[in-house]
Order: C-alpha cells, then structure tokens, then sequence
C-alpha cells in the first residue's frame, strides 16, 4: 500500500499548480490511468463539494483523497488499502508547507499549470515518508490522528456525483474506460434511423426464415439455402450498424464503410427476390446509417496536463 501520485491544483478551474514527478510502472497500468483521469476531473469538480473541505472517492484498487482551502485543492491517490488517516496527514503537511512557502491569492493569475514545478522536490520527500512505514511510525502520533479523523470524517464521493452523465461506472476500468467515450444524445434522425434499421433486419430475417423453409419443401435446394442464408447475414449488417450508431469504437467509420458495402452486395445478390423500390429502400437505411454514425459526435474528453 503506498501513496502513488499528489498534485496541488486551483480549486475554480482545476489548473494543476505542482505535483509529483516521479516516473513508477505502475504508471502503465490501465486501472492506474483510469483512476488519475479520475483525479483530473475531480481537481476540476471539487466546487461542488464545497460543503466539505475533506473528501475521499474510491475508484477500484485506487482511492483519492483531497482537502480544499482558500481556493486551493490538494489531491493524493493511494492505494485502496492505504489508511484514509495517513493520506489526510499526508496532505495536511503538503497543505501547510505550500501556504507557508506561497501566498495563495498569487494563484489566481497564473495561466501555465505547475507553475510551482519546485515545490515537486517537498512532494516527492513527504511522498517518500508516507511510504516509508518505519519513518511514519517514529514522527507520527497515530492515536491523535485517528481522532481527529474520526471527529472530522471526510464526505465519500459517489460515481454518481462525479459521473451524473453517465451514471455510476463498472466495476472494471477498462469497461469504464470505454464508457466515458460515449456519444451525445441521440436527435430525432439518429432515433428514425435507428428505427429503420431494426424494421430491415427484422424483414430480412422473416424473409430469410421463410426462403429456407421453401427450400425444405422443394427437396433441400442449395441455391435457396444461400439465399436465405443471406437475407440473415444482411439482417446482422443492420443490427450491426445499429451497435456502431450507438456505441463509439475507434474504427467506427471504416467498420461503417464495410457494413454499408456488405448491405449493398448482398442486395445486388438477392436481386430476384427483391423489387427496385425494396432494394433502394433497404440501400437508403443503410446510407442513412451511415451518415449518423460519421456524423455523430462524441463527448469531448477533458484536458490533461502532464509533467
């Protein structure tokens, strides 16, 4: 267990002022990653807790930790089992010898973030105190901080709070990952189009069912096994392009090309079973599905400072 990141950011816009600058693997792992955008964000949410000037939010095997004064906000990210009572102290001593070094109010006209980049070097020191359990146990009195921590419980944080977007996340991180990339909400167009889809695979898989049934009937045709067959591949190219119009994948639009491609062919194929009005028909669902999932836009991520 051990204090992994801290950063000291501007409590109105979430600038990061200064924070720790060593390099850790741990920094390459997924949850990891997860949990520090999680940090950002908070450093630019903790506005909306400011009835509490303590708080803690827990994101998986991680945990974060902040305490906000005179528009300020000192963060940690801890292991989950690291005790809430030393991250506290921890950013306690981070929290009065920045104020003693800094007048607070010069913060609010910088525009560069870590612009106390210097101030790393007393992180990284108390970071490394705070890790160090022989160290902690000759300089800290445990009994009193544990009182004080009772008497002052810090407000725990809920997904819900920090996601009201998109609600509470799952329980893997890299399901949260993905789930923060998320569309904005469908219009009019994106719910008609959605619809049509559904309607063409639901016909192309009746069809589909019904063509194989002739073929039964007729002494096992082939030729009307591979038609039907292809009236339920055409109904899985719309279903599919249902999924791409409403969860965002990286290869979105050549997936989207594909199944549009995949759509017409298998109409061309199934030309005798079709009238020109049903095969435009079917060729206009998809290229309308198409444009929704081009031209649908995706939630902004937040921006990330890096040291």
């Amino acid at each position: 267990m051990s204090v992994h990141f801290a950063m000291i950011a501007r409590s109105r816009d979430g600038l990061p002022l200064a924070g720790s600058t060593d390099g850790s693997p741990i920094e390459q792992d997924p949850d990891y990653q997860e949990a520090y955008k999680d940090l950002k964000l908070l450093s630019r949410k903790t506005g909306n807790f400011t009835f509490s000037d303590r708080c803690s939010y827990p994101c998986g095997r991680f945990s974060i930790h902040f305490i906000s004064a005179i528009g300020l906000t000192f963060l940690v990210l801890t292991d989950a089992s690291y005790p809430p009572v030393l991250a506290f102290s921890f950013l306690n001593e981070i929290m009065k010898e920045f104020l003693q070094e800094h007048d607070h109010k010069t913060a609010e006209n910088i525009s560069r973030p870590y612009a106390y980049i210097n101030f790393a070097m007393f992180i990284q020191k108390t970071k490394s105190k705070y890790n160090s359990p022989r160290s902690l146990m000759t300089k800290l009195n445990f009994s009193a901080l544990t009182q004080e921590y009772e008497l002052r419980p810090p407000y725990n944080i809920s997904n819900g709070e920090l996601y009201p977007e998109i609600g509470t996340k799952t329980s893997s991180f890299r399901t949260a990952a993905s789930s923060r990339r998320h569309y904005v909400s469908f219009d009019i167009f994106g719910w008609v189009a959605t619809g049509l889809n559904i309607l063409c695979a639901f016909l192309h898989l009746a069809r589909g069912i019904a063509v194989i049934q002739d073929g039964h009937i007729e002494d096992y045709s082939s030729d009307l096994f591979q038609y039907g067959l292809t009236f339920m591949l055409c109904c899985g190219f719309f279903l599919y392009q249902v999924f791409l119009m409403c969860f965002p994948t990286s290869m979105r639009k050549p997936l989207a090309c594909g199944t549009l491609g995949s759509i017409c062919v298998c109409q061309l194929y199934l030309w005798e079973y079709r009238t020109n009005v049903e095969i435009l028909f079917h060729v206009c669902v998809g290229c309308t599905a198409t444009f929704v999932i081009f031209t649908r836009k995706i939630q902004e991520k937040l921006p990330q400072y890096n040291l």
